[in-house]
């Protein structure tokens, strides 16, 4: 019995091209938005997140569980919806790549236990990610905890807090 390897399909020039265009432009677009709105955005909400409130919560404990809590979790959701489905197919198929699946270099399809393993890897890969998000709620907790202990200094001008400190410093006890 001849046992040559076997390679998955190859994504041919024109495919490839086409394929690193189109990722080249939505990571420019993504990161550009990001720089633009998105940090923005979350520097002036934490530069007052003292003074705020969200849906009746203090802005510090939304600032806190968003950071901790909710951005490992958005990198579960991001890392599930990815892998997950291919993942399962690696395990439907008892193959790496599965059916159908196309590459950018010669590639050997592995089955058996490799598979299985890379399979698992795939499904498994948010477990990390949920492991840091309730990590992350744990310590959020503490913050929060640690935040209310402390009085908020909540001006509507910059300037003003910085006066009152500067004369605070300057008056003797």
């Amino acid at each position: 019995m001849n046992k040559l390897p076997e390679f998955a399909e190859e994504y041919s020039k024109a495919e490839r091209i086409r394929f690193i265009t189109l990722g080249l432009i939505a990571g420019a677009v993504l990161i550009s938005a990001s720089k633009l709105w998105l940090f923005p955005w979350i520097g002036a909400f934490a530069a007052s997140a003292p003074c705020r409130t969200v849906f009746g919560l203090a802005g510090t404990t939304v600032l806190w569980y968003s950071l901790f809590a909710g951005l490992p979790l958005q990198g579960a959701v991001l890392v599930a919806c990815t892998f997950g489905p291919r993942g399962y197919q690696i395990l439907r198929d008892a193959q790496v790549p599965p059916l159908r699946e196309k590459v950018f270099r010669p590639t050997r399809i592995k089955r058996g236990a490799q598979a299985r393993l890379v399979g698992y890897l795939h499904v498994l890969a948010f477990a990390p990610f949920l492991a840091l998000t309730v990590w992350g709620c744990v310590e959020a907790a503490a913050l929060s905890k640690q935040g209310k202990l402390q009085p908020a200094t909540c001006t509507t001008d910059p300037a003003i807090e910085r006066t009152a400190t500067s004369t605070q410093a300057s008056v003797p006890p």
